[in-house]
């Protein structure tokens, strides 16, 4: 359904506007030839002239037929009813740049098509599909932008002017504003800068650190056939990849070749197992994933960043739209690549090392991922502060044994993707069909409990301070993070509660004009002069607008308020530059009170980590 939508909204901008303009076009072609025709004939007929002569001469050349190139002995006939900028010849001309529009978005329509369909060849292919169709569709939206945007004017004028013999200058410059902002945001999203690398949590480990990790590594890199990575990342993320794009690690920028390695999930693997993995990893090198996943990258996310841009106005719908055809079947061939790519590392990974060896090594990290994933939301669900040290890692190695025991684990392996931050992974019984191996779902428990006598962590000397590290400076952000959210979800009750919202949503007061002020709380708005408290409870909508150059704020409430009252009214003289922070502030915190009502209405159903 969703694909139908976009293409639903796709025909609609890029035919609707141009189809109207159309038939108003050929409508006002029709009624001005017959209107010239007429007076023509009545003229004749008071000169007493030939009007049956006139008459086949008008029926084989009407008025609008001569708007074009003509003969020279149709140009003084052109210039009484055809001269350029009258009101047929506006007509002629907007019926044939419709028209036009009309075929141009059919082309547009099938070049996202055959350019989509080029994505879906293989990653060579899908550079060139990206690379052509990014500067095509920003040309070709841009135009549509301007055209329609020129008929969107015209129309605003004559579809009033052509009927009532007037018109209304305010709709026109609405109109004309309208188009002016839309060619401002494409002009912006063609210029604007991408952000920085990606940054990642880590430790970059160099060969005197680690040297045995190195010569695995080495080794295994030579029996794939390919070099080894430039940088080795360790970190605490639950997944293993590959990447060519740059990325900050600890304020330095690699580039080149880099493995992630995860400390945790080499702590559940045994040697092969970790083998099996890395020559996955490293098959994607040798088969140049990441060399095309690191050009495609910064094109892919400058495409996104254009056009969620061009999503944020009206005027730009038109473009947003064969954009974000074009995306959604570019992700298709994206992942369908992708897990064409995962099948040859797996099977690469089973023909050199063991297919026991990789399908073991998923069904151990999808379990560990999960559980940690559910660890980490029943600690970020608690409505208690966390004042002691949270113990993620241990509370995991503890609990680990009894989640995968339990029935539900099963029925998530069946579904469960391996983590990967960059492409989309087959699931695990596919893989399992891939390398010709398979584990019964009565085996996945053992399995995953199962803890290796050795793994690659102990060719690391630096991994137990690199991961008692990075698991501190992890707690102490999801700790953060928790507090900022116990602020958006408590109605407070008590000095502790009210005191940690106060510290994220602190009163904020606005000096008014002639002194007095305007407050907003945690609780609601306290108004100017009789202080007054509008109890967020109370309220129904809230919305600011300037009316003859002062800004007032309207308050709808639920019921009544002190004075008898629906809505109030407060009055905001002397804002001026702060105006925008006021509206930025009042929305903020009357989105942490919709936050709290819609928690209050759901009932508590907080998930408990297996003991």
């Amino acid at each position: 359904m969703g694909y139908t939508k976009v293409f639903f909204w796709l025909l609609l901008t890029l035919f609707l506007l141009p189809a109207i303009t159309l038939v108003f076009a050929e409508y006002g072609n029709k009624s001005l030839n017959e209107e010239y025709t007429q007076f023509f004939i009545e003229d004749a007929q008071k000169q007493h002239q030939d009007v049956d002569k006139l008459s086949a001469f008008l029926q084989q050349n009407p008025p609008s037929s001569v708007c074009g190139p003509v003969d020279d002995d149709l140009l003084d006939y052109k210039a009484a009813v055809c001269s350029q900028n009258s009101e047929l010849w506006q007509f002629y001309m907007m019926d044939k740049v419709a028209f036009w529009t009309l075929i141009a978005g059919v082309v547009i329509l099938l070049l996202v098509v055959l350019l989509s369909a080029l994505a879906f060849k293989d990653r060579r292919s899908q550079l060139l599909s990206l690379s052509l169709a990014r500067p095509f569709l920003m040309f070709a939206g841009s135009l549509e932008v301007i055209v329609q945007g020129a008929m969107l004017v015209w129309l605003s004028f004559w579809g009033t002017a052509f009927f009532t013999q007037t018109y209304y200058p305010k709709l026109v410059i609405a109109v004309g504003l309208l188009v002016l902002a839309g060619v401002y945001y494409m002009i912006k999203g063609i210029f604007r800068k991408l952000p920085p690398e990606e940054s990642i949590e880590g430790e970059v480990v160099s060969r005197d650190a680690a040297p045995e990790l190195w010569l695995r590594i080495d080794a295994l890199a030579e029996k794939v056939g390919t070099t080894p990575p430039d940088h080795i990342i360790a970190g605490i993320d639950t997944n293993f990849y590959v990447t060519e794009a740059p990325l900050r690690v600890n304020e330095h920028l690699l580039t080149g070749r880099k493995l992630y390695v995860s400390i945790p999930l080499l702590r559940q693997l045994t040697l092969a197992q970790a083998d099996g993995v890395m020559v996955h990893e490293l098959t994607h090198l040798h088969e140049g994933d990441t060399a095309s996943s690191a050009l495609l990258g910064p094109k892919l996310h400058r495409f996104d960043l254009y056009t969620a841009l061009m999503s944020e106005n009206l005027a730009t719908i038109v473009v947003y739209y064969p954009l974000y055809l074009y995306r959604m079947l570019f992700e298709l061939a994206w992942q369908r690549n992708s897990r064409e790519r995962e099948f040859v590392a797996d099977r690469n990974a089973s023909a050199l090392i063991s297919p026991a060896a990789i399908i073991e090594s998923l069904i151990k990290i999808s379990a560990y991922a999960s559980y940690r994933n559910q660890v980490e939301r029943t600690l970020f669900e608690n409505n208690v502060l966390h004042e002691s040290e949270l113990g993620i890692s241990k509370a995991i190695a503890a609990g680990l044994p009894a989640h995968v025991g339990s029935p539900d684990f099963v029925h998530m392996m069946r579904e469960q993707n391996v983590p990967h931050p960059f492409d989309s992974h087959p699931p695990l019984t596919e893989r399992m069909r891939n390398v010709g191996f398979a584990v019964e779902e009565s085996a996945y428990a053992a399995m995953a409990a199962e803890r290796p006598a050795e793994s690659w962590v102990d060719l690391m000397p630096v991994a137990d301070n690199i991961e008692q590290q990075l698991w501190q400076k992890y707690e102490r952000d999801f700790s953060s993070s928790h507090e900022e959210s116990l602020a958006w979800r408590y109605q407070p009750t008590g000095e502790a509660e009210t005191a940690l919202v106060m510290k994220y949503f602190p009163n904020v007061p606005f000096t008014l004009k002639d002194g007095s002020q305007v407050e907003i709380t945690w609780q609601g708005i306290v108004t100017p002069k009789t202080g007054e408290l509008l109890d967020w409870d109370n309220v129904k909508n809230i919305n600011v607008i300037r009316n003859f150059g002062r800004d007032i704020l309207y308050v709808q409430h639920e019921q009544p308020n002190a004075h008898g009252k629906k809505r109030s009214e407060i009055r905001l003289p002397g804002l001026k530059k702060e105006i925008e922070r006021f509206k930025e502030v009042l929305a903020w915190y009357w989105h942490r009170h919709q936050t709290v009502r819609a928690q209050a209405a759901q009932p508590e159903t907080v998930a408990q980590p297996d003991a």
